[in-house]
C-alpha cells in the first residue's frame, strides 16, 4: 500500500513538473485538457462496431481506411470503374470532387449496396458544397467569416452548411481550416483561414465544429500541426515550418485544441516538414511522432486521423504511390485519403501485419475508428423533418458580409454620403458587379461606367471628363483570392490616379484585402476605402448601403495586412438613418405572415379593385417587404415593376406642400399662426379668406368647402371652351393639361378668384378640403423665388436622392414607366397617362400644392423615413426635430384628429384611414388614386402603398370596401407583434 502511494506521489510530481516546464516556454498557459467525450460511452455504437469487426477479414478491415476519389462529372465509365474498385477492395469511403447535384446523387445510388458496410462519403466543403458541386450555394470564405468575427454566426453558417451537405448524402466535410494565416506569402491557405490570431481562429474553429457535429455531419479540422506559416504549396512540393516546439504548442496547436474540445470527429494531417517536431525529416502526415505523440497524447484526440490527399506531390513523388499509403497507415492515419495505388497498398499493409511489423490490434483500432464515425454519421443518424433553411441561410450570409465590411480610410468624413449635393459617378472594374450598381441606384442618381479589366478601363476611361466637384465611387471586383496578379487587382492605382485630388473618391475592393499588403498608404486622392473581402452579391449590397449610411460599419481586420493596417484596425462608420434594404429575418418577422400581404393584393387584383400596385414596408428603418404586383392596366398592361411611377394624388399635400412649409418653418420663414392675408395678400385681400389662419387651413377646420370642380366651367356642349384651351402649344397656352391639350397660362388666377368667391362654412368644424393648398403653393413660390416643383426638387428630393419623385413626370421619364390613371370621359376625353389625374391640378399644368406629384413607393418610403428620423440624414438636417414633432401631432383632439398637413388615425376606431392597432402618434395621408403613406414613430413602422385604383373608372371604390390598405397595415402590425413574442 505504501509503495502504491509512493508511486502515485512520484507520478503526480512528475506531471506537475512537466506542466510547469511546458507553461514556462509558452507565452500563455495552454488550456487544461478537457476529457473529450469517449467514443466508447455509446453502448449501441460499440455493439454495432464489434459486430462489424467480427465479420470482416484482415483485408476488409484495412480497406475501411481507404477513401478513394470520384469525379461525378466524368464519364459513366469512370463511375463504373470506381464502383468496381469499391466492390473488389471493400473500400470504406469516397471523396467526391467536381460534379453536379444530380450526378452526385446518381453516383451514390450506384455505389450504395456495393459493400456490406455503408460507404463514408466525404467532400472538401470549406465554403459549402459549392466548393466541389456546381450549382450549389457558395458560403462565405473563412477569411470573411473571421472578419465578421461573430462565433454564433459562424456556428449558424456551419449548421446550414451541414444540413445542405447532409441533403446531398455527404457524411464527412474536410473543414474547417484550423491553420493560422501568419504568412501572407502562403500560396495554399490564405483566405481559407479565419485569421492571423490564434484566439480568433480557435473560437471560429470551435463554432464551426459545433455547427457541423450538432447536425451529425462529421467535421475535420485541418491541417495539423499547422500549415499557416508556409510559403510553398504542398500540392506541388513539401513545405517546411521552422517553428520551435514551444511555438507550435503555444500557437499553431491552439485552434486544433479548441476544435478537439468541441468534439470534432476528425483531424487531417498535413504534408509538412516540421524538424522541431520530428527531426527525422519525415513529413508530418507520415510521422508517428507527430500523430501519436502530439495529436493523440498531447491533445488527447480520440477521433479519426485523416491523411491529407496522398496523391499530392509533397509526398507521392518521394515515396511512391503504394509506399506513401503504407507509411501513412503505419504512422497512425485512420483514413487514407485519395490513395492512387489501392490494391498494392492493401497488399503491402497485409504483409506488414503478417511480418509482425504491424499488430492486428492496430488494424482493428484503425477500422473501429472508421466504423464509429460511420455509426454516428450514417447508422444512428435520425431522420429529421426540416423546414426550408434557405431564407435563414441567406440572412446569415447577409449578416456575415455586413459585419465583415471594414473601413480603413474616411478622410474628411466623406462617408456616409448624407446630402446628395454633388454629382455621383461610379466607375466599376471587373466582373459580376451588378449587385453594387443596383443597390446604389436606390439611393441617388448615379452615372455608371463599367469596364471588365484595368487595361480596358485605361483605354476608355480617358474619355470621361473628370471634375473636382464630383463624388466618384470606384469599385474593383475580383473573383481571385490568391496572390497571383495582385489578387486580381493588378495596377489598380493607375485608375485611382486619374481622379482629381479635390474630387471625393470612394474606393471599394471586392476581393482579398491583402491586395494592400505591399502598400505603405493609400493614394492621397482616395478619401475613403472599404474592404469587402469577396466579390459576392451580399458584400456588394452591404458596401453600397454602407456608403449611403443605411447601417453602421464596425468591422475590424482579423488579418494584419501590414504595419499600416494591422490586426484589429478598422474605422467605425455610423449610419445616417437612410432605409436599409434587408430581409424579414433581421427583425425576426415571419415571412409566412408577410405573405398575407400578397394574398390581400392578389385578391384585390382578382376583384378588379385595382390593376396593380407597389407595397413597401419598413420597420425600424429596415425595408422588409418591397414588392410590385399586377399590371399597369387590366388589358394590354405591362407587369408592374418597382420602377414604375404612380400618381400620388393627395399624398402630394404632405410630400410636397407640407414638407416644404416645414422646411421653411425650420428656417424661420413660415409661421402657422399667420393668416392668408399675411402670407398671400395679393390673392385674398378684401375677402373673408384673408383672416383664415394657416393652422386652421392645414388641419381642415378653416371652413373651406371640400373642392371646386373648376373644369365644369371650362366645358360647353360637351367640349372644351376654345378660349380657354388650345390643341397646340402656343404663346399664352403653354400650360399642359393632358396629351394634346393646353390651358391659358394665367387661368390659375381665375381658379383662385373662384375659390375666394366661394362662401366659407363655420370655422372650427373639421371638413377635408383641397383648396387651401392652392394658396400654400403660391406662398412657397413667393417666399422661395422658385416654382413649387423646382423648389421641392432642388431643396428636398434631389438632396435626399429621390429620383422618381417629381411633378410632370413626362419631362423626365418615358411614358411606359408611368402608370396610367382614369379614362377621363367627363373632362379631357382620354386615358390620363403621364399627366396628373386631379382636374384642378391638371388645370394648373400638373403642378399644384394638393396634387400632381408622382413617385415610386420606394422613394415615397424614403421621404417618410426622413420624417421618422426627425428630419435628419446623418449630419444633414432637412427639417428640425421640433417642427416635425409639432406638425405630426394632433392639433385639436379630440374634435379634430388632424396634424398640421398630416392625417392621423381615429383613436380606438376601425373606421378611420388606418388600422386600429397603429399608435396615436402615427401620421401620413391617403390619396384618391389609391395611394397612402403612413409613419408610426412609436412602432417605427413605415408603410407605403401606391396603385391606380381609378383605372379605368374613378367610381371604382372596391379598394375602400375591401379595406385593402388597412388590411395590409393589419398584417404588418400582427407580424410585428408576433416578432416580439418569439
Amino acid at each position: 500500500m505504501k509503495y502504491a502511494k509512493l508511486v502515485s506521489l512520484l507520478v503526480g510530481i512528475g506531471t506537475f513538473v512537466l506542466i510547469l516546464s511546458f507553461n514556462k516556454i509558452s507565452k500563455k498557459p495552454v488550456e487544461p485538457k478537457k476529457q473529450v467525450k469517449s467514443y466508447k460511452t455509446n453502448l449501441s455504437q460499440e455493439k454495432w462496431v464489434d459486430e462489424q469487426l467480427k465479420k470482416l477479414t484482415l483485408e476488409e478491415k484495412i480497406g475501411q481506411s481507404f477513401m478513394i476519389a470520384c469525379w461525378t462529372n466524368k464519364s459513366e465509365e469512370h463511375i463504373l470503374e470506381t464502383k468496381e474498385l469499391i466492390t473488389k477492395n471493400k473500400i470504406g469511403g469516397v471523396i467526391f470532387f467536381q460534379g453536379e447535384k444530380e450526378n452526385l446523387l446518381n453516383a451514390q445510388a450506384s455505389f450504395n449496396g456495393s459493400t456490406s458496410i455503408p460507404l463514408l462519403y466525404g467532400i472538401d466543403g470549406e465554403w459549402g458544397a459549392a466548393m466541389r458541386i456546381y450549382g450549389e450555394k457558395r458560403y462565405p470564405y473563412a477569411q470573411t467569416i473571421g472578419a465578421a468575427n461573430d462565433p454564433e454566426l459562424t456556428k449558424e453558417l456551419s449548421k446550414y452548411m451541414a444540413i445542405e451537405l447532409s441533403q446531398l448524402g455527404i457524411h464527412l466535410n474536410f473543414a474547417p481550416v484550423a491553420d493560422i494565416n501568419s504568412n501572407y506569402k502562403n500560396p495554399v491557405i490564405g483566405f481559407r483561414s479565419f485569421g492571423s490570431n490564434k484566439e480568433l481562429v480557435g473560437k471560429h474553429v470551435q463554432a464551426f465544429v459545433e455547427g457541423h457535429e450538432n447536425e451529425q455531419v462529421l467535421s475535420c479540422i485541418k491541417h495539423f500541426p499547422g500549415h499557416g506559416d508556409t510559403d510553398k504549396d504542398s500540392h506541388l512540393e513539401l513545405p517546411s515550418v521552422s517553428k520551435s516546439e514551444a511555438e507550435f504548442k503555444d500557437n499553431e496547436f491552439y485552434p486544433f485544441q479548441k476544435g478537439i474540445l468541441a468534439n470534432t470527429s476528425a483531424v487531417m494531417i498535413a504534408h509538412l516538414n516540421v524538424p522541431k517536431l520530428d527531426p527525422s525529416g519525415t513529413p508530418s502526415s507520415l510521422s508517428k511522432k507527430v500523430i501519436q505523440d502530439y495529436l493523440r497524447k498531447d491533445l488527447n484526440f480520440k477521433g479519426l486521423v485523416v491523411s491529407d490527399a496522398l496523391n499530392m506531390k509533397a509526398v507521392a513523388d518521394k515515396y511512391g504511390k503504394s509506399e506513401v499509403v503504407v507509411k501513412a497507415y503505419m504512422a497512425g492515419c485512420d483514413v487514407l485519403l485519395y490513395p492512387e495505388s489501392i490494391e498494392d497498398a492493401i497488399d503491402l499493409i497485409v504483409k506488414k501485419v503478417k511480418s509482425g511489423d504491424l499488430e492486428r490490434k492496430t488494424v482493428d483500432e484503425r477500422c473501429a475508428n472508421v466504423l464509429r464515425a460511420k455509426y454516428k454519421a450514417i447508422i444512428s443518424k435520425p431522420m429529421v423533418k426540416r423546414k426550408p433553411i434557405e431564407n435563414d441561410r441567406d440572412y446569415a450570409f447577409q449578416k456575415t458580409y455586413e459585419k465583415a465590411l471594414t473601413l480603413i480610410k474616411n478622410e474628411g468624413n466623406v462617408l456616409p454620403i448624407n446630402k446628395i449635393d454633388r454629382k455621383i459617378v461610379r466607375i466599376s472594374i471587373g466582373t459580376h458587379a451588378s449587385y453594387f450598381r443596383d443597390r446604389v441606384d436606390l439611393y441617388a442618381p448615379i452615372e455608371h461606367h463599367h469596364y471588365f479589366t484595368i487595361q480596358e478601363a485605361k483605354e476608355r476611361i480617358k474619355k470621361l471628363n473628370f471634375k473636382d466637384e464630383v463624388t466618384y465611387l470606384l469599385d474593383f471586383h475580383s473573383n481571385a483570392q490568391r496572390s497571383g496578379d495582385n489578387y486580381g487587382f493588378e495596377n489598380w492605382k493607375e485608375i485611382t490616379g486619374l481622379v482629381p485630388e479635390k474630387a471625393n473618391l470612394v474606393v471599394s475592393f471586392f476581393g482579398n484585402p491583402l491586395v494592400l499588403m505591399n502598400e505603405t498608404d493609400l493614394p492621397t486622392n482616395v478619401d475613403a476605402c472599404l474592404l469587402a473581402y469577396e466579390n459576392h452579391q451580399y458584400s456588394q449590397e452591404a458596401a453600397a448601403q454602407a456608403i449611403f449610411g443605411a447601417f453602421s460599419v464596425t468591422g475590424k481586420l482579423q488579418i494584419g495586412i501590414n504595419d499600416k493596417w494591422n490586426q484589429g484596425f478598422g474605422l467605425n462608420l455610423k449610419g445616417n438613418g437612410r432605409l436599409k434594404y434587408t430581409v424579414p429575418e433581421e427583425l425576426n418577422v415571419s415571412r409566412t405572415k408577410l405573405a398575407e400581404i400578397d394574398q390581400i393584393v392578389e385578391k384585390a387584383i382578382e376583384a378588379k379593385a385595382l390593376p396593380g400596385c407597389q407595397v413597401v414596408v419598413a420597420i425600424d428603418g429596415k425595408v422588409i417587404h418591397r414588392k410590385a404586383y399586377g399590371t399597369t392596366m387590366y388589358e394590354k398592361g405591362d407587369s408592374v415593376t418597382l420602377d414604375h411611377i404612380y400618381d400620388l394624388a393627395s399624398v402630394t399635400k404632405i410630400a410636397a406642400s407640407t414638407v416644404s412649409l416645414m422646411k421653411l418653418t425650420s428656417e424661420n420663414k413660415f409661421d402657422v399662426n399667420d393668416d392668408l392675408g399675411t402670407l398671400v395678400p395679393n390673392l385674398v385681400e378684401g375677402t373673408p379668406y384673408s383672416k383664415l389662419k394657416a393652422s386652421d387651413l392645414l388641419t381642415h377646420q378653416a371652413g373651406l368647402t371640400a373642392w371646386v370642380p373648376f373644369y365644369k366651367n371650362t366645358r360647353k356642349d360637351g367640349k372644351l371652351v376654345s378660349d380657354i384651351y388650345s390643341t397646340e402649344m402656343k404663346e399664352g397656352f403653354k400650360t399642359p393639361v393632358a396629351e394634346g391639350i393646353w390651358i391659358k397660362d394665367d387661368y390659375w388666377k381665375t381658379m383662385i378668384e373662384t375659390i375666394v368667391k366661394t362662401p366659407l362654412n363655420p370655422r372650427g368644424k373639421y371638413e377635408y378640403s383641397d383648396l387651401s393648398y392652392y394658396f400654400f403653393m403660391r406662398y412657397i413660390e413667393s417666399k422661395t423665388g422658385k416654382t413649387i416643383d423646382k423648389y421641392t426638387n432642388d431643396e428636398i428630393y434631389s438632396v435626399l436622392g429621390l429620383q422618381s419623385m417629381t411633378y410632370q413626370p413626362l419631362n423626365k421619364f418615358k411614358k411606359k414607366m408611368i402608370v396610367p390613371t382614369e379614362d377621363d370621359i367627363d373632362f379631357r376625353g382620354q386615358v390620363i397617362h403621364g399627366y396628373v389625374h386631379d382636374p384642378g391640378a391638371a388645370m394648373m399644368g400638373g403642378v399644384a400644392g394638393h396634387a400632381g406629384l408622382f413617385s415610386t413607393a420606394t422613394d415615397l418610403a424614403s421621404l417618410m423615413e426622413v420624417l421618422l428620423n426627425d428630419g435628419q440624414v446623418g449630419s444633414y438636417s432637412l427639417i428640425s426635430k421640433n417642427v416635425i414633432k409639432k406638425w405630426t401631432s394632433c392639433q385639436y383632439c379630440p374634435g379634430n384628429r388632424r396634424g398640421l398637413g398630416f392625417d392621423k388615425p381615429i383613436a380606438g376606431s376601425s373606421k378611420g384611414p388606418t388600422y386600429e392597432g397603429v399608435s396615436p402618434e402615427t401620421f401620413g395621408h391617403t390619396g384618391f388614386t389609391g395611394t397612402c403613406a403612413w409613419a408610426d414613430p412609436v412602432n417605427k413602422v413605415n408603410f407605403v402603398f401606391v396603385s391606380n385604383r381609378v383605372y379605368p373608372n374613378a367610381e371604382n371604390k372596391k379598394i375602400t370596401s375591401m379595406s385593402v390598405r388597412t388590411e395590409i397595415q393589419r398584417v404588418i402590425y400582427e407580424a410585428l407583434e408576433e416578432s416580439k413574442k418569439d
